[in-house]
């Protein structure tokens, strides 16, 4: 160390990274999916449910193999505990090879995937979309470098542009009668830019290498991680194929729509966390202060969670009536169910983050394969029974009382956090959304009018939460800047941050 540095200036610029991370993780996560939902609105008045029917199952396809694009090693960059010279190279050459072969994998088996969910007509889209898989491969090393060192700033705009780049192509190719190439080509421009601005932005650059005993290290972390998310995005795609199949391809463009919607909040929040919770939750794991900060950590994500996905549940007629209009009313049945799913979702995400930070990622395979074995039968009794409404309410009763539990067994098991602990920082964000959702559906039931209806029942009951948490959320914040701290260098945890948080002031 030279003597123009000390560890506390060492320590101040992590902090400083962290902190910094959130917030323009937070800008980019965010200003990227308010672009892409206000493209969405204006598609939906532009193309029939039939189109996004035939993207949604080019999506299931290319969100499955993209997570699996280099087999998870990139986690290991991410965990910052190796020198990046030493596993990138290699890390870079399994990401280029297993996406190579899985672009091509998919390109040739369009037609059969495309026909097995139901649409043989999105053959073409699929093909199309299997290429922004080889994009993502050659990207893959890039980014995790810029996820390693907070670079959120850059990486936001990074994010942005692409997503600038879809909106730019695809609302002139809809309106020239594409109808879904107009997605398909849009994506794959978008997903082209990003790949490129990865690379300008990246802090170094590496070629493809390998080394056997580095190969061993990073598939022994990552190939868990990798099956974890090929059985976890199969698991959330399962729905897309069971409505594919059994619904018909309007009704699957009807319910990427209310999907979107729902589940807008949970990706938006699970972003921001993601920008950073894994370094983090790697240097904490180091220094033995996870366990004691996973509590906290979870009690923030459901406060920030709870009360948005309660009122989307609680508004959904009158805002897709607002956003949409009377075409697409039929997504408000699945909305119901896929808020509360949502809502869930954000927490699991986070307890598998822990996880990875923790590097032990073994558990999370079976946890997802859990997941996949109870949902298929939910989806396909709720489809019958019920339709849309019936797909939206199987993901919530199964994310809720099956994966939850399993999942706070596998942290307490790897992480050591308390259950009873973590329990009781969720419960009281869980209770006043309750109630300021059902505050909200009664007034917008009341007003009756979907744009009053939906104004008045959306302050109604954002006011109610807000009042019910004030308390928490002063606890929350300071439990965040302890644990960004910590995060920064390893200093103990306060007793304040593994508290329970309460509601009563």
């Amino acid at each position: 160390m030279s003597p123009a540095q000390s560890p506390d200036s060492g320590l101040e610029t992590v902090r400083t990274r962290l902190r910094g991370g959130i917030v323009w993780g937070a800008v980019g996560v965010g200003s990227g999916r308010v672009l892409q939902f206000v493209t969405t609105l204006i598609l939906a008045r532009i193309l029939a449910p039939e189109h996004f029917g035939a993207l949604a199952v080019a999506l299931v396809v290319q969100t499955i193999a993209l997570n699996i694009t280099e087999l998870g090693a990139t986690a290991a960059l991410a965990r910052a505990d190796r020198d990046p010279q030493e596993i990138a190279p290699t890390i870079f050459t399994i990401g280029l090879v297993t996406s190579a072969l899985l672009t091509g994998a998919v390109f040739l088996g369009a037609p059969a995937l495309a026909a097995a969910m139901g649409d043989p007509a999105a053959t073409q889209v699929v093909q199309i979309m299997a290429f922004t898989i080889l994009l993502a491969g050659l990207s893959g090393v890039p980014a995790a470098m810029v996820w390693r060192d907070y670079l959120q700033r850059p990486r936001a705009l990074v994010e942005i542009a692409g997503t600038v780049c879809t909106l730019i192509l695809v609302i002139p190719m809809a309106l020239d009668g594409w109808g879904a190439f107009a997605l398909a080509w849009s994506r794959l421009g978008g997903q082209l830019v990003t790949t490129a601005g990865y690379w300008l932005i990246t802090p170094q650059r590496f070629r493809p290498g390998f080394d056997r005993t580095v190969a061993g290290y990073v598939l022994r972390l990552g190939m868990p991680l990798a099956m974890a998310n090929l059985v976890v995005f199969a698991t959330l795609n399962l729905d897309y194929i069971v409505v594919g199949r059994e619904l018909g391809a309007a009704e699957l463009g009807v319910y990427l729509l209310a999907f979107n919607l729902a589940s807008l909040p949970s990706s938006l929040i699970t972003a921001v966390i993601r920008t950073v919770a894994v370094p983090t939750f790697g240097r904490l794991h180091r220094a033995g202060r996870l366990a004691g900060a996973a509590p906290g950590m979870l009690g923030i994500s459901a406060y920030l969670a709870m009360p948005v996905s309660a009122l989307l549940v609680g508004l959904a007629e009158p805002l897709i009536h607002v956003l949409y209009g009377q075409a697409w009313a039929g997504a408000s049945a699945a909305m119901i169910g896929l808020g509360i799913f949502g809502a869930g979702r954000i927490l699991t995400e986070m307890l598998a983050d822990m996880c990875v930070g923790a590097g032990r990622t073994g558990g999370l395979f079976w946890v997802q394969v859990a997941w996949f074995a109870t949902l298929l039968p939910a989806l396909l009794v709720g489809a019958s029974f019920s339709g849309l409404a019936g797909i939206g309410a199987a993901q919530a009763v199964v994310v809720w009382l099956v994966v939850l539990p399993l999942y706070f067994v596998v942290v307490r098991i790897t992480v050591g956090a308390r259950t009873g602990a973590m329990l009781r920082n969720c419960l009281p964000p869980v209770a006043a959304a309750t109630v300021a959702g059902l505050a909200g559906w009664l007034v917008a039931t009341v007003v009756g009018q979907p744009l009053f209806a939906l104004i008045a029942g959306g302050l109604t009951g954002t006011a109610l939460y807000l009042l019910l948490t004030l308390k928490y959320a002063l606890q929350a914040l300071k439990s965040l800047r302890s644990l960004t701290a910590s995060g920064a260098d390893g200093a103990r945890v306060p007793a304040s941050t593994t508290a329970p948080l309460s509601l009563r002031s």
